[in-house]
């Protein structure tokens, strides 16, 4: 069974000193500096002569932030925290210090092996024949997985989720403003029912119900009635994310916006609720659950619902599961889809891993990240 570290799912803007992208009172800069070599800085990085030979390294300038250095070396920011693990000796990731080295492995070009020969990835590229043990053959174990983002920004603000079937939402579209036509005469008003980014639109809904100019908010559509696949209990409903409106002005219960982006077409009668703030998690993806391998005996449960597709789920496809928070599921983990055998006493069927994009108190938005067969709802899923 391989053992799972999470990453925390919070996206970071990582700064050298003197520059701070933003003062967080969570994070204050140390105050203990002391020199090193040529420069000042609060930790005790290790002396760059002792890194691996022909290692790649890179010394902090000021601007430096670990995301940029991320885009730069490994071509994705969000493998900030790859970098900072490969740098320990940094205590306090909201700061950096100029003159510091960081040490740079684990290049995404890579890929693991350098073209699958089986040789040993040394950092910077070079490659060495590994050493055999006594007796002849040996298997080679691959190293660990860096930690990447599991979904993508549309994954998350994009699909939707499981709610109270009544979720109280009194503010919504109302009306099309058409700038081309609302002077002429007999001009059709209401010529279109629906809105792509960019356009206009009046909103029912104002300061009384809770509408600030200048806010984001999510054009939410109720969707079907989401039934447990087994015992066929009503979980909720699916509240579909439309896309997103900007506030522009309102009035006491009336209110002008703006489509700032749309996922699909944004119908008339959409509702508006207050944008979460759901950072995209960041963890190591763990290898696929091998064929032997027992139950890990944790919390389990079923995927519900899916986004567009019932039958054959793949790689990539967003599913809904019947946890959540309430059953201690968070955005980071990973659960293992597998389906019961249809001959009694044979062990299930292991099927595949998703991991966790959203959480809501008993259920939880995911994706499909690694199959060995075609996923479906139904399929039970059990945390890793």
């Amino acid at each position: 069974m391989v053992s799972v570290r999470r990453v925390a799912p919070v996206l970071l803007l990582l700064v050298a000193l003197p520059m701070l992208a933003q003062q967080r009172s969570s994070s204050r800069p140390p105050r203990d500096l002391h020199r090193v070599g040529d420069h000042w800085t609060a930790y005790n990085p290790p002396d760059p002569a002792t890194y691996p030979a022909g290692a790649r390294s890179h010394v902090i300038k000021s601007g430096d932030t670990l995301w940029a250095l991320a885009q730069q070396y490994y071509g994705n920011a969000y493998l900030w925290p790859q970098l900072w693990e490969s740098n320990t000796w940094i205590t306090d990731a909201h700061w950096i210090y100029p003159g510091d080295v960081l040490l740079v492995e684990g290049e995404v070009s890579a890929a693991g092996n350098a073209g699958g020969t089986g040789d040993t990835v040394i950092a910077g590229g070079t490659t060495a024949e590994p050493e055999l043990p006594a007796g002849g053959s040996t298997a080679v174990i691959a190293p660990s997985s860096p930690p990447v983002p599991i979904g993508t920004e549309s994954d998350i603000y994009c699909y939707g989720y499981i709610g109270d079937p009544n979720e109280p939402m009194p503010n919504f579209f109302e009306s099309i403003e058409d700038v081309e036509v609302m002077y002429l005469p007999r001009a059709n008003f209401d010529h279109g029912a629906s809105v792509a980014t960019g356009e206009m639109i009046y909103i029912n809904g104002g300061l009384a119900t809770g509408l600030i100019p200048g806010e984001t908010y999510m054009a939410v559509e109720p969707g079907e009635m989401v039934y447990h696949p087994v015992s066929k209990e009503l979980i909720g409903r699916h509240y579909n994310y439309q896309g997103q409106i900007r506030i522009l002005c309102a009035e006491d219960r009336q209110a002008r916006a703006i489509v700032t982006q749309a996922c699909r077409e944004i119908n008339v009668g959409a509702r508006l609720k207050p944008m979460p703030q759901l950072p995209i998690p960041i963890a190591r993806v763990p290898e696929l659950a091998e064929w032997c391998d027992p139950p890990s005996g944790r919390t389990s449960g079923y995927i519900i619902d899916s986004l567009d597709w019932d039958l054959g789920l793949a790689e990539g496809n967003l599913v809904q599961i019947n946890l959540g928070r309430d059953n201690q599921v968070q955005p980071g983990d990973f659960l293992t889809v597998y389906r019961d055998s249809p001959y009694p006493g044979q062990p299930r069927q292991v099927l595949g891993e998703i991991g966790i994009l959203t959480t809501e108190a008993r259920t939880a938005t995911a994706k499909v990240v690694q199959i060995r067969r075609t996923i479906q709802i139904g399929d039970g899923v059990e945390l890793r």
